[in-house]
């Protein structure tokens, strides 16, 4: 290669399969949670009103569903934006503080949506 442009570190192991299988696995969780809640809202819809949406959220099992729902989502969308980062942003010093900026981000959501699903009952 001339120009010193390396596309590829081959000094460091790939993980490029392992993100895609955690891509499919935290979409498929979230495909299944899905149709558990539609099946749900079909089977025993909740009445209109905040009280009754925090009732339909409060069984335990639910919660700890909808909880796990949403750190697939922080998960996959975590994964998606580490591609994008390293796909589109190739100065590594401002993609690793890119990267900094976003986990904190998802970090901070990953303990609030534990603190909100978890202070339903």
């Amino acid at each position: 290669m001339d120009g010193g442009l390396v596309m590829v570190d081959r000094r460091k192991p790939a993980h490029g399969f392992s993100d895609w299988a955690w891509q499919r696995a935290t979409a498929i969780t979230m495909l299944i949670y899905s149709i558990i809640i539609l099946v749900r809202f079909v089977i025993d819809p909740p009445a209109s009103g905040a009280a009754a949406w925090r009732a339909w959220f409060t069984p335990w099992a639910f919660r700890a569903l909808t909880l796990l729902f949403l750190w697939a989502l922080i998960y996959h969308a975590w994964l998606g934006v580490k591609e994008i980062l390293m796909d589109y942003v190739h100065n590594t010093n401002l993609r690793a503080k890119l990267q900094m900026l976003f986990g904190e981000a998802l970090a901070f959501y990953v303990v609030w949506a534990t603190y909100i699903i978890w202070s339903l009952a």
